[in-house]
């Protein structure tokens, strides 16, 4: 088994209703990166003081992605082989983004939503039952609902593993 690799955006402004996170898998099942498991998801922020409730919702995108800031995942073990998955600002295959600056219009096959207070911050660990598994040449993306009262020095993440 892989060690597990890290996507994430530190302290950026983000847009109202923000995809955070896209990992999109490799084509083929034959391909190194083409099963993830995401085992964690979180974000904060720390520009705000005023409480407000926002959503957090995660599911599956099969078409017209939106632009974001290539984000290379990192090991979470020192010396691991790098991820089979690339940084990408257009959602190309095994490719990973961060922090969309346009959502893309392609509708997000909803999984889960959990909803939390801004001034506490997002932070879901699946039991292994839960977790979810991308399969190959689909796209999991990871989106802020709502408006914060402050769209600035946010941070995210999600923890993911290759199974393959």
């Amino acid at each position: 088994m892989s060690a597990p690799y890290i996507v994430s955006g530190q302290g950026v402004t983000i847009i109202a209703n923000g995809e955070l996170v896209t990992l999109r898998a490799a084509t083929a099942w034959t391909s190194r990166g083409s099963l993830l498991e995401i085992l964690r998801m979180k974000a904060s922020q720390r520009s705000a003081t005023t409480s407000a409730q926002l959503g957090m919702r995660w599911g599956l995108k099969a078409s017209a992605f939106g632009t974001f800031t290539a984000a290379t995942p990192v090991p979470t073990v020192l010396g691991a082989a790098a991820s089979a998955l690339t940084g990408s600002t257009s959602n190309a295959a095994a490719s990973a983004g961060v922090n969309a600056s346009a959502n893309g219009a392609g509708t997000l096959t909803v999984m889960d939503q959990e909803e939390f207070n801004n001034l506490t911050g997002f932070l879901w660990i699946p039991t292994p039952e839960e977790r979810i598994i991308v399969g190959p040449d689909q796209t999991f993306v990871m989106q802020l609902q709502g408006t914060p009262s402050a769209l600035t020095l946010w941070t995210f993440s999600v923890l993911f593993r290759e199974l393959n």
